[in-house]
């Protein structure tokens, strides 16, 4: 009898427990579409026309989100959202090889298939390999690391920064 309760008890709370599909998170629309609340992080904040906040808890295909964030661009056909593969298949060479992304010099760790990044706002793609890295020469395991800039004004500045390197002096002999 005991042992009838038990996985009774068991049965029901993982019933129960199972089903939660609650984010934490609001359901983020961008120009009425919905995107992920990491994608609202790689935007450019001088594009943004209004944000409107509805505090009403939201189910969209059985994901609970808490509330709503209705983002309004000011030129809303500027935005060609594509995905880190689409990035990876259209800017890269890599067809087989393990990939790590990179976003303005930091990791993404995880959700890689929910972002999407605007076409228009990537300033450039660079491709490293794993045997590019002394130390990684000898492991089996082969990747590439896809870094991504943004357009924003630290990256556009140093693009446009110009070094010049030496301690000649030019025209003096």
């Amino acid at each position: 009898m005991k042992s009838i309760v038990t996985c009774y008890l068991l049965f029901f709370t993982s019933l129960f427990f199972g089903q939660k599909n609650k984010i934490s998170d609001p359901a983020v629309f961008f120009d009425a579409k919905l995107i992920s609340m990491k994608t609202l992080e790689f935007l450019d904040p001088d594009k943004i026309e209004t944000i409107n906040i509805i505090k009403k808890d939201t189910t969209i295909n059985t994901i609970s989100y808490r509330g709503q964030l209705h983002i309004t661009s000011k030129n809303p056909d500027q935005y060609d959202f594509i995905s880190l593969e689409e990035i990876k298949a259209e800017f890269t060479k890599i067809k087989n090889t393990d990939v790590l992304y990179m976003i303005n010099g930091k990791f993404i760790k995880e959700n890689i298939e929910i972002i999407k990044l605007d076409r228009n706002y990537i300033l450039d793609v660079a491709v490293s390999y794993s045997t590019d890295f002394s130390n990684l020469r000898k492991s089996d395991t082969k990747f590439g690391i896809i870094n991504i800039l943004m357009k924003t004004k630290v990256n556009l500045n140093s693009k446009n920064k110009i070094l010049i390197r030496g301690n000649e002096e030019i025209g003096i002999k």
